[in-house]
This record gives C-alpha cells, sequence and structure tokens, in this order.
C-alpha cells in the first residue's frame, strides 16, 4: 500500500474515531481534509461496463436514506448520524426528477418504466408511452407503444439479464422491465376486465410466453399465485388469483433453451448447484415475500437472492445485467410502519454490500436509487444520538415523534387521537407494526414527488452526475455498458467487446465466493 493511501487511512481513523466531546474545529478541518483527498484521487473510469448491477429501493426518498442510516448505526450500539450506508460510498451521486407524464407525484409502474426503458409514461401504465389510455387496451395502437428496456437491450447484445424482488414477481416495478399493460393491476387473468381480455394479455403470462420475460436467465421474488403455482396454497392477502387452470411457472420449466431450475424456499435455493442452472426460476410466497422482521427461514433474504442471482449470471463471459428489488420499503411506508421500512432499506444497504463483494468494480456499474419518495419526515429537534424511532421533544411539551408521515392510517390509532402521543408510552413502540403518526387520515399513504438520488460506482459511473429526469438513467446505463439506443454513442471497439464471448470469465473464484457469501449470510 502507498505511503499515500496509509496516511489516508490514518487521517480517517482518527477523524472518524474522535469521541463527540473532542469534536472541536480541528476535528471537523480533518474529517474535511480526508474527504477532499479522497476525492482528489478519484479517478473516472472510462471502460464500459461488463455488467450492470441496479438497485432499486421503492419508495426510498431522501428522508428514507437519512434515517435508515442512523437507524442502521443505532442497531449496532452507537450513535447513527456519522454512519454511512455502503451505497453512500460511491463515489457519483445525482438526482432524478420522478414525476410521470400525467401526475406531479408518481406511480411505481410509471416510474419504474422510466427507470428501465428510458421514457416517461403515464400514472399506472407499464412499458406503454404516455399516448395509451390507462385500463383501456387497443391491440394496434398499443403495440406500436410498446416500450424496450435494459432487459431487451441487454439481450439483443448478448448478455444475460437476471431480475430480483422482495414484491410479486408480476407487481409494477419488476414487471415494467419486461411486460407492457395499460394498468398495473392486470397481474393474472383474473385482475384483467372481461371486456380487456381479448386484447390484453397479463402480466404474469408475458413474464413466461414473451420476451424478454421468457429470456430472463434468473427470476427471484413472490407472486406464486398470479404465476398459477399449484403449490402456492391460498394464503395470499393481496393480489389476483389465475382463473385459466394454467400453472406458469411449470411452464416456464418447459421452455428449454438450456437446463431450467424452479426453486421455491430459501433451502432449495441455498442447495442448489448454480452450475447446472442456465435457467434459475424462485418463487418463494404466494404474494409479496414477508418483511424482513417477520421472515421465516422458508423465506430467502434480499441479500440470498441478490448472491445467488450473481453467481448464475457471472458465469456469461460477455456479461450481464441484474435488477434488484427491495420492494417492501414501500410497502411499510404505506402503512406507516416506519420501523419496517428502515429494516427493509438496511436489508437493502446489505445487498448492495454483498454485490460490490461478488463482482469487480472494474467491469461492474452499480447504481442504487428509488422510484420515488414518500409523505415522510425527520422532524426537529431530537439531540444527536436519540432513538431515530422515538420523540423529538419527549422532555418539552406535547411530545412528537422523530419521524412522521403526512398521511396515513397512523392518525387512525388510538394513541393518535386529537393528534395527541401521551399514552404512547402504555404501547409496545419496538413493534415491527408500530405505527407512527400520520397528519391527516387515508387508508394508504401516498408517495412524495421530490426527487430522489442515484447514487453509481464502477465504468462510466460519472454519466449519472448531476440533475435529470428520470428517464435518463436507463440511457446513460446504456451507454456505460454500450447497450440500446446509448450504444451509438460507444466508440465501435467497445460495442463489439464483450459480444461472442471473447472476454474471460468473471474474476476467478467468484462464482465459489458467491456461494460461500450465500450460506453465510442466510444464516
Amino acid at each position: 500500500m502507498c505511503a499515500r493511501a496509509v496516511s489516508l487511512m490514518l487521517l480517517l481513523a482518527a477523524a472518524l474515531g474522535a469521541a463527540p466531546g473532542a469534536e472541536d474545529a480541528a476535528h471537523w478541518r480533518r474529517l474535511g481534509q480526508a474527504h477532499l483527498r479522497r476525492v482528489l484521487s478519484t479517478r473516472h473510469n472510462l471502460r464500459h461496463a461488463r455488467n450492470v448491477v441496479l438497485f432499486v429501493g421503492d419508495g426510498m426518498g431522501m428522508t428514507t436514506v437519512t434515517a435508515a442510516r442512523i437507524f442502521k448505526g443505532q442497531q449496532r450500539g452507537r450513535p447513527g448520524e456519522e454512519t454511512t450506508l455502503s451505497f453512500e460510498r460511491f463515489p457519483v451521486v445525482g438526482l432524478a426528477k420522478t414525476y410521470n407524464v400525467d401526475r406531479q407525484v408518481p406511480d411505481s409502474a410509471a416510474t419504474a418504466t422510466a427507470l428501465f426503458s428510458g421514457v416517461k409514461v403515464n400514472y399506472y401504465t407499464l412499458g406503454l408511452d404516455a399516448t395509451a389510455t390507462r385500463d383501456r387496451c387497443d391491440a394496434r395502437a398499443d403495440a406500436a407503444r410498446r416500450l424496450d428496456t435494459l432487459a431487451s437491450w441487454a439481450q439483443e447484445a448478448g448478455r444475460h439479464v437476471g431480475l430480483v424482488t422482495t414484491t410479486r414477481l408480476t407487481h409494477a416495478t419488476p414487471a415494467a422491465l419486461y411486460a407492457h399493460a395499460n394498468s398495473r393491476d392486470w397481474e393474472c387473468d383474473g385482475a384483467v376486465p372481461a371486456d380487456q381480455r381479448s386484447c390484453a394479455k397479463d402480466v404474469a403470462r408475458q413474464l413466461v410466453e414473451e420476451l424478454p420475460g421468457r429470456n430472463l436467465r434468473v427470476v427471484l421474488g413472490g407472486g406464486a399465485r398470479q404465476l398459477g403455482d399449484s403449490e402456492a396454497g391460498d394464503d395470499a392477502v393481496d393480489g389476483c388469483r389465475r382463473r385459466d387452470g394454467r400453472n406458469l411457472a411449470e411452464e416456464w420449466l418447459r421452455l428449454g433453451g438450456g437446463r431450467r431450475r424452479l426453486v421455491r424456499t430459501a433451502q432449495e435455493l441455498e442447495t442448489l448447484d448454480v452450475s447446472r442452472a442456465d435457467y434459475l426460476l424462485g418463487v418463494f410466497a404466494p404474494d409479496h415475500l414477508p418483511y424482513g422482521a417477520e421472515r421465516s427461514p422458508q423465506h430467502p433474504s434480499l441479500v440470498n437472492m441478490t448472491a445467488a442471482a450473481i453467481a448464475v449470471l457471472e458465469r456469461h463471459a460477455p456479461g450481464f445485467v441484474l435488477v434488484v428489488e427491495a420492494g417492501r420499503i414501500d410497502h411499510a411506508h404505506h402503512d406507516n410502519f416506519a420501523r419496517l421500512a428502515l429494516q427493509e432499506a438496511v436489508e437493502l444497504d446489505q445487498a448492495v454490500a454483498a454485490a460490490l463483494e461478488l463482482t469487480d468494480p472494474d467491469e461492474t456499474l452499480v447504481v442504487v436509487t428509488a422510484d420515488h419518495s414518500h409523505a415522510f419526515t425527520v422532524n426537529g429537534y431530537p439531540p444527536r444520538g436519540a432513538d431515530v424511532l422515538g420523540f423529538a421533544n419527549e422532555t418539552e411539551g406535547e411530545p412528537y415523534e422523530t419521524l412522521s408521515y403526512a398521511n396515513g392510517k397512523g392518525y387512525h390509532t388510538h394513541h393518535h387521537a386529537n393528534g395527541s402521543l401521551r399514552r404512547a408510552a402504555e404501547l409496545d413502540r419496538a413493534a415491527p407494526r408500530y405505527r407512527h403518526f400520520a397528519g391527516r387520515p387515508l387508508d394508504v399513504e401516498t408517495h412524495g414527488g421530490e426527487d430522489v438520488p442515484v447514487y453509481a460506482r464502477g465504468p462510466h459511473a460519472h454519466v449519472l452526475a448531476g440533475v435529470y429526469e428520470q428517464s435518463y438513467v436507463a440511457h446513460a446505463l446504456g451507454y456505460a455498458a454500450c447497450l440500446g439506443p446509448s450504444a451509438e454513442l460507444c466508440p465501435p471497439r467497445a460495442r463489439l467487446r464483450y459480444r461472442g464471448g471473447a472476454r474471460s470469465l468473471a474474476p476467478p473464484g467468484a462464482v465459489l465466493l458467491a456461494l460461500l457469501a450465500l450460506v453465510a449470510l442466510g444464516r
């Protein structure tokens, strides 16, 4: 290690290790100089990416990132304000504007379509441009409105593509990678209105029958009920039921094109020989996967699934694109379950850390972002080190929580009656499903409309700096990996570099490393 690096590490250690009482002017100057030296030593990686890993924290706006950072530190028994999430160390940060073509505050179907296709669309629609009509299908016109995505761009370029989610595989965000629908609700045939069925194919069928869905190499998540899987049971709490009697998971197994493996439990995923899986489908729950805090041993974590996906995908010499969604951050916020939302965000942080360990930073562009934010805030003025899930003013006047929502079910809970939290001490505030205060009663808390952060590390990460439309992200990723329309801007040699299997496999031992991580992190 060079002397400059050692000096920098010592400087950082001294700065970060200072006790709160020693945080005088010299402390902050040391910290500032250390960060400046790190920035000045950073050089843009001007190679084009062999691999792209895109993490989407559904609903993970800036307030959630801040609160999750503090929560992570406090989980480890120390003040959390100075804690760093794995992706907060990335050298490039941008801001994406999330509005839909027809809405100031967006939904996940339209924002995910923008992220994956590079085109902004209408609220509640999937994979169709803004000339499409919500809830009304027009077969001939909609065929011309269909949008290609990162998945189709990568497949056309000879890369393999994977999809991991903690939601149903047919839910809005994952569906935007492969499906086209006038309504995000059309997840299975039972949800398509009778007068639309002759025109619209449900999302689950598109995953198995159409491109790019049927050629996805790794597909891991929930939603067995939407696929009509006979082993799914009837305990789904949301979503639709198939009425055509088809088991699309079993049909997927018979598609051919290589060795296909179907797994339904964490144990099956953990013991899978990935060297014998050319295609991997994991369907682990009838509905969404449980929250991490409520997960049973049969359900894999986001870390498990991410590691398994990389283990399968990295065997392909030309490279891969992997989309990973932490979808239940959003669901927890919609119910005002702040603790669950932060726990899900920390699990995303762990999945990002695992991906960084399992990929080559010189060849892999890793991006972490959100599709939208929530009506969620961090209130003033708790002292530094205070429990982020506690009170902001516990000893002064009428108490109020540090974390609260502008709207949602939290308004209705009995301890929030008339805006008072006086009875909060009588409740189990540490319970995962404790509802934080909401200022206006709504059955479902709403999204927020502010810009969301975009964190990037790896080849051509610098093209994601700045403030831009959310749809720009797909164009930036396409250029970084020479995929899709943006590939025309790449030098000819870069466009050809990863085609035809000319490159060697991923870094030696990476598959073994992924398997070891899968076993270790699952315990």
